[in-house]
Order: structure tokens, then C-alpha cells, then sequence
């Protein structure tokens, strides 16, 4: 003897077919391996219910969502740490700029003092015609020649050069 098994499958977000839930399954469906009227056939399992227009069961659908979610907090994950990273690059060159910055306002402040100095103020007074009471300016006229180059300390002199015009005039009247 043959048995039928009706199974009503709850509807969950819709079904293909709006009287599939109670309709009996046919008579060869819901037996087990061996056949009909077999002995010892059981019956299979309800099959998972499908959902949609894709007829994807839970299950598919709950990997299918947890699946954008992980790769959605990865994502989100990354983008934090290449922010994080850039931020880092660019403390380090604002550290460095800063280090710069404070080197160029330590060697200013040196150089103010040095400019605001007694004898320095002296010696650019000078520069300007301005000295002490009673001394000589002096200064070389324009297109003067350059002075003679200086032969550092154990180095070999240089072979004398040319005597200028004053040498020669005065070896003319004194006779060297």
C-alpha cells in the first residue's frame, strides 16, 4: 500500500506558485531511496523552503549576506588603515619641517645677535664713512686690481707677479 504525504510549507517573502503550500506532494516524491512500496522505505525530509524569484533557500541567502558584510567591514577596515598610514607619513614630515623650521629660527636668532652687536655696528659705520674722531678714511677706488691670493702655511709659493704701476715708478726714481 502506498502512502501519501501532505506537507504545508509556510510561505516566508512569497512563492512561485501561490497554491504550491496545499498541494499533497505527488505520490512517487517524499519516499525514500528504495522506491515505492519497498519495505523499509522512509520518507525524505522536507525539502528547505525557496525564497524569492531566485529560488535561493536561506541558508544560501543568510552566506550570501554575511559574505557582504565581512567584505563590506574589510573594506572599511583598509580604508581606516591606509588613512591611518598616510596620517602617519605625513606627522613624520611635518616633524621634519618643524626640525628645519627650528634650526632656520635658531640660526636667525645667532645671526641677529651678532648684527646687533657693538662691534659689528662699528664696523659697518666704517663701511659708511662714519669712524672715530680723528681717523683717516680710506677706501680703494673703483675698478681697483684684486688683492694678491695669500699662499696658505706650508704650501709652495706662487711665482711672483707682475709689479704694478707704483713698483715700477718707484724702481725708475730709487733704482731696486
Amino acid at each position: 500500500m502506498r502512502s501519501v504525504h501532505s506537507v504545508s510549507l509556510p510561505l516566508v517573502l512569497g512563492a512561485r506558485d501561490a497554491n504550491a503550500a496545499t498541494h499533497p506532494l505527488p505520490p512517487d516524491e517524499g519516499l525514500g531511496p528504495q522506491g515505492p512500496g519497498q519495505p523499509g522505505s522512509q520518507p525524505a525530509p522536507p525539502a528547505q523552503p525557496r525564497l524569492g524569484i531566485a529560488g535561493l533557500d536561506r541558508r544560501t541567502i543568510t552566506l550570501a549576506v554575511a559574505a557582504l558584510v565581512v567584505g563590506w567591514l574589510v573594506l572599511v577596515f583598509g580604508r581606516a588603515i591606509a588613512q591611518s598610514n598616510e596620517v602617519a607619513a605625513q606627522a613624520g614630515i611635518v616633524r621634519m619641517q618643524d626640525a628645519n623650521l627650528t634650526q632656520q629660527v635658531l640660526e636667525r636668532q645667532s645671526e641677529l645677535s651678532v648684527i646687533q652687536s657693538p662691534a659689528f655696528l662699528a664696523l659697518e659705520a666704517r663701511a659708511y664713512g662714519y669712524g672715530k674722531p680723528r681717523e683717516q678714511v680710506f677706501a680703494l677706488q673703483p675698478g681697483a686690481p684684486p688683492p694678491p691670493v695669500l699662499t696658505p702655511l706650508g704650501a709652495e709659493p706662487s711665482p711672483a707677479p707682475p709689479p704694478g704701476p707704483l713698483e715700477a715708478w718707484l724702481r725708475l726714481l730709487i733704482g731696486h
